[in-house]
């Protein structure tokens, strides 16, 4: 649980999560059915495209701290983690009739990234709760 809880670690997974992320947003639309079982309309692709950049973004951010974790970017990467989880969630229910979810595949996707965020947004809210006793 010592690993699992170290800013460092946790930063360096972060990083990891988010670039792969990036990666499967930037794919081109005709496989992310394919890939995610999401079957998005144009719109819905381009959002994707938006929001992949963005996490690429917070992956590098994470990346370049991980050395020398900083609490404050520690708690915004927590706040998106949590964030995140509760936004698809609560997405995945209020979409479940418009057909964007309507496989097992994305079922799963969409599952594992709700339990992938939590797990991460626990482990660093610990983590910083961690640094600030060690001072």
């Amino acid at each position: 649980m010592k690993k699992l809880t170290d800013l460092k670690f946790l930063f360096t997974a972060v990083a990891v999560l988010e670039f792969l992320y990036f990666i499967a947003a930037m794919v081109p639309p005709s496989l992310i059915p394919t890939l995610t079982g999401w079957n998005l309309s144009p719109d819905g692709h381009w959002i994707a495209k938006l929001i992949g950049l963005a996490l690429g973004f917070m992956g590098y951010i994470a990346w370049i701290f991980r050395k020398n974790p900083h609490i404050g970017v520690a708690v915004g990467l927590a706040a998106y983690q949590m964030a995140s989880a509760t936004m698809d969630w609560i997405m995945w229910l209020t979409l479940k009739d418009d057909g964007i979810f309507n496989n097992s595949l994305a079922e799963t996707t969409v599952f594992g990234a709700i339990v992938s965020h939590y797990f991460f947004g626990i482990l660093l809210i610990l983590g910083i709760q961690k640094a600030k006793a060690n001072g």
